[in-house]
């Protein structure tokens, strides 16, 4: 071996942390470790052996990206600390992080057969009626005093429920600011009035599961052609005043070489779609043996790709971690599209973008940028002209406040969002994060789970928690 690959291929312990064994769930010590510009999580079962997961891979190098968060500590805990995490969610007093993001299993029905499905969708269990939701809704009140959670209505399929705009309006009613969808999108296309009855009772916002721009990538991970569909989808949306977000489910081999075209497909279908959540692929369910580096789509990788494949139109420096989570779980970036057709990255405070809404981001970017400016000028928000300093700003490629009207208008026109997270599986879950996740699963009993304890399945397919727990 030459020095140079014997340097390469030394390990470096990082830190030590805690994990679960894939194969009995049981807490085990674990280690993150570098070789070279790539980090694994390696932990071992004192019953089952050794385990090796890669979690981040080349540049950005994950030094540089990690960054300190702040912690944004829940406001009830409604479990204690028994067994200690991940046995305790409820939340219980270990997790280190308020929700942002709350889901609401509405049905496990489904209308697709997907070959990558977090839900474990297609069974018949018991769903929550009007009535039930409307106490969980009341609980998740009691849970964020002053700032209701972003609420995320969730399956199964959830346009599978015949209730689903009398449960967005109650939702409304009750005050939770931001409503939306997590779909697949066919009868969101089988009927524009649809949209338009969920658009009426206050829908801000389809989740829409869109994972390429041609049909070989659709059979290969959701087993039928759906291009059509998810186009008529986002149409039937755009027209009723609906924002979309597209979310991504990236497979190696299979549409990781569509991130830029995705991105283009965004541009194009503006302003009715307002941003993209990509998901690399995580194995949930029933994997015997562990995915190997091959399998993995990293956030570097992720990066990488999106600077590649648009040409350096998106750059790996327009994109962050959010301040109030993981460094290794997410990343956003707020853009808009200029008239001449190029991309210009606005910055967005961390705290002010959800990973997993579109139009939220936006407009956080956009209050932020208005007092940060209007500030600098000396004037409220109205156009109105600074005559001593009309050019503040322009230099440092900010918009003059004579154009602050058209710049604001070109963001509610224009703007859109890119977002990512990696979710955890039972070969790479890494407790430190698990303790700072801000999307949480709202169960019938009143419990919020953190997303990725809530979905973790042993190698066998066998869940920590269950649904409906």
């Amino acid at each position: 071996m030459n020095e140079s690959n014997e340097r390469k291929a030394r390990r470096k312990v990082l830190k030590e942390t805690v994990s679960v064994c894939p194969v009995c769930l049981e807490r085990i010590p674990a280690q993150k470790t570098a070789y070279g510009d790539n980090i694994y999580l390696e932990k071992t079962c004192p019953e089952h052996g050794d385990f090796k997961s890669l979690v981040w891979e080349g540049k950005p190098r994950y030094q540089v990206w990690l960054r300190q968060e702040d912690n944004t500590k829940p406001v009830i805990c409604d479990t204690e600390t028994e067994r200690g995490c991940p046995y305790d969610c409820g939340i219980c007093p270990q997790h280190e992080q308020q929700a942002c993001c709350v889901l609401i299993e509405l049905t496990q029905r489904c209308n697709q057969n997907c070959r990558f499905c977090f839900a474990d969708a297609g069974h018949a269990l018991a769903e929550m009626s009007l009535e039930e939701i409307s106490s969980l809704y009341d609980s998740l009140l009691e849970r964020s005093p002053g700032r209701p959670f972003n609420i995320q209505l969730s399956g199964g399929e959830p346009t599978l429920r015949k209730d689903l705009a009398e449960i967005i309006r109650l939702g409304k009613e009750k005050g939770f600011p931001y409503i939306q969808v997590n779909s697949n999108g066919k009868l969101l296309a089988a009927d524009p009035a649809y949209a338009q009855s969920l658009a009426a009772a206050g829908l801000d916002c389809v989740f829409l599961q869109f994972d390429g721009t041609d049909d070989d990538v659709y059979r290969e991970i959701r087993s039928e052609p759906l291009l059509a569909v998810k186009k008529q989808a986002i149409k039937n949306c755009g027209q009723a005043g609906v924002s979309v977000v597209l979310v991504v489910t990236v497979v190696p081999g299979v549409n990781d070489g569509q991130i830029g075209t995705i991105v283009d497909f965004l541009l194009a279908n503006l302003p009715a779609v307002r941003g993209i959540h990509f998901q690399p692929v995580s194995y949930f369910g029933r994997f015997p043996n562990e995915p190997s580096d091959e399998m993995r789509y990293t956030i570097p990788k992720l990066l990488r790709d999106l600077e590649d494949q648009t040409q350096g139109r998106l750059r790996t420096a327009n994109f962050i971690p959010l301040a109030t989570g993981h460094s290794l779980c997410s990343f956003h970036g707020t853009f808009q599209l200029n008239p001449d057709g190029q991309i210009a990255a606005i910055s967005t405070p961390p705290e002010k973008a959800c990973c997993s809404c579109g139009q939220d981001a936006i407009i956080g970017a956009r209050n932020y940028l208005g007092r940060k400016w209007g500030a600098r000028t000396g004037n409220a928000l109205g156009g109105s002209k600074n005559d001593g300093d009309s050019g503040v700003g322009s230099e440092h490629g900010e918009p003059a406040f004579d154009d602050w009207d058209l710049f604001i208008k070109q963001i509610h026109e224009n703007g859109f969002n890119i977002t990512a997270m990696a979710f955890q599986d039972v070969w790479n879950i890494d407790l430190e994060r698990l303790h700072k996740c801000r999307v949480h699963v709202a169960t019938p009993t009143y419990k919020l789970i953190p997303f990725c304890a809530y979905n973790l399945t042993d190698q066998e397919g066998r869940s920590l928690y269950g649904r409906y727990c």
